[in-house]
């Protein structure tokens, strides 16, 4: 059953990529590198006897996919890397040592094989503000870092102080490649312009992705077996409505007090209500912005559907006993962790974390739809996933940069990637085949709405409108959103259309 789930998830992660496989100091950097592409590492397609791929597995596929990078010997340089100050962050670039553990394992051998075919050395270093690093590298006019990692609702610093440059014009780093985010990098792409990338190397854009988890002992202790659930969604009828009706008796007042007691009784759902509330948007179908013909942004947020949707989400979270609110940010964890609830919107990083140490089998489900008529499932990342920016002052070292870079970004793919998911599968969640379903389901409707990287200023907070009205129990969310549309539309002509070269 784990082979069945495993190939399922291979699978999925081929096609989030977008691809089908259908057959398939600075001044030592040597500029004078061959040219003459290689595919590097990877299996040769070149045999007298042709590969038949459909006898391969999904893991053996993906190491059929050239990475179309040319021969070179850097002479023991370094690929210098800044990113956020936590582990899950640096161990997506770097780890000190071999220590058994897979995922480490997969970060360590990944880095010994590119070292070995480039002749390159590895330095990342921890900061707890990476997103001011490149305006500091770009008014110093030093190298300090050629690639900075910075969490992606962070991206407006650099690219406000106009400090990084366009991914696209970065030789040797190949969009069309299946090691690339075409998600969130075509959503980030404005008017020819994309100044942050997201691949595989952010680990943290797979993990992060947000999942209704669901206790399946609990949910049957309330008459809904997991075929029950699975059915449902398959079916199309895993809307809002559905699962409010569903969770109003699922609260248990557990130690008989008569009264709604946190942190005693158990719940149906419960959360705190900050990034996973960011999801309930995207998930009904909503975007927060557009692209007009010109290749300017359109803010697509408000209408008649909005409001009904805020009053819905009050609704589920004020007056159904079913819900409860909790205090600190990730609390859902412990609360999943300690069977208090039913459902709780997490990160699928708490099956790598905090939920291998639960004893109960769980699953994980897609966000509810808004309706029936709604076609798919959708989710969003946690706007701390990992994107990349080029600092400016690393103009000079494009070519070093592109072709490490798009070595790691594809060594990720084939290697990093894949074992993740076979780590989380070793979890208590991957209780069978539907699961896989689920997970599919999930990955494919991830959203990545540029949006959020400028939440906190151009946008005027519109990507958090929902999480801060459901937090104030505020209704009036087309009187808060008129009230901030001047201040946008500013921002927009002055700032935004500026650093993306809008109407030159």
């Amino acid at each position: 059953m784990k082979k069945r789930i495993l190939s399922v998830l291979m699978a999925i992660l081929m096609l989030s990529s977008s691809v089908l496989l259908a057959a398939c100091s600075d001044s030592n950097v040597n500029k004078d590198t061959e040219t003459e592409a290689a595919g590097g590492n990877t299996p040769s397609t070149d045999s007298a006897e042709p590969v038949n791929t459909e006898e391969l597995s999904e893991l053996e596929q993906r190491q059929l996919i050239p990475d179309d990078l040319p021969e070179a010997d850097y002479n023991g340089d370094e690929f210098r890397v800044v990113t956020n100050d936590a582990d899950q962050y640096e161990q997506e670039i770097w780890v000190e040592e071999s220590n058994g553990e897979a995922c480490n394992d997969a970060v360590f051998n990944r880095n010994a094989r590119i070292s070995d075919r480039f002749n390159v050395k590895f330095f990342c270093e921890r900061n707890s503000a990476p997103n001011n690093l490149p305006k500091t590298m770009a008014t110093a006019g030093t190298m300090d870092y050629h690639v900075v990692g910075l969490y992606d609702y962070q991206s407006y610093y650099p690219i406000n102080a106009q400090a990084v440059l366009n991914w696209l014009d970065t030789p040797h780093v190949d969009l069309s490649k299946p090691w690339h985010n075409k998600l969130a990098n075509d959503d980030a792409t404005v008017n020819g312009y994309l100044y942050t990338i997201c691949s595989d190397l952010a680990i943290t854009s797979m993990t992060y992705t947000h999942a209704f988890f669901t206790n399946l002992p609990m949910a049957a202790d309330f008459g809904y077996a997991a075929s029950d659930l699975y059915g449902l969604v398959k079916e199309g009828k895993w809307t809002i409505d559905q699962f409010s009706t569903m969770i109003e008796s699922m609260y248990v007042d557990a130690n008989g007090n008569g009264k709604s007691d946190i942190a005693n009784d158990r719940y149906g759902f419960a959360y705190q209500v900050t990034n996973p509330a960011d999801v309930w948007f995207n998930a009904f179908g909503g975007h927060y912005t557009g692209r007009a013909e010109d290749g300017s942004v359109t803010v697509d947020f408000m209408g008649d559907k909005t409001v009904a949707e805020l009053e819905t989400l009050l609704k589920l979270h004020y007056e159904n006993p079913g819900y409860a609110k909790l205090t600190t940010q990730y609390d859902e964890e412990k609360w999943f962790l300690d069977q208090k609830t039913v459902f709780a919107p997490m990160r699928f990083y708490a099956a790598f974390s905090k939920l291998r140490e639960m004893d109960a089998a769980y699953t994980m489900l897609p966000y509810p739809k808004w309706d029936e008529e709604q076609q798919e499932y959708y989710t969003n990342a946690d706007d701390k996933f990992t994107v990349f920016c080029l600092p400016t002052p690393s103009y000079g070292a494009l070519e070093f940069i592109g072709v490490i870079f798009e070595a790691l970004c594809a060594e990720s793919y084939k290697t990093v990637f894949p074992v993740y998911y076979d780590v989380a599968l070793k979890g208590k969640y991957s209780t069978d085949a539907d699961t896989a379903d689920m997970v599919e389901l999930i990955m494919a409707g991830r959203l990545f709405d540029f949006s959020f990287q400028f939440g906190e200023t151009v946008f005027q907070r519109i990507p958090y409108m929902f999480r801060d009205c459901i937090n104030d129990n505020n209704p009036n969310i087309a009187s808060k959103f008129k009230g901030i549309q001047k201040a946008m539309n500013k921002q927009i002509e002055k700032t935004f259309n500026k650093v993306y070269h809008i109407g030159e």
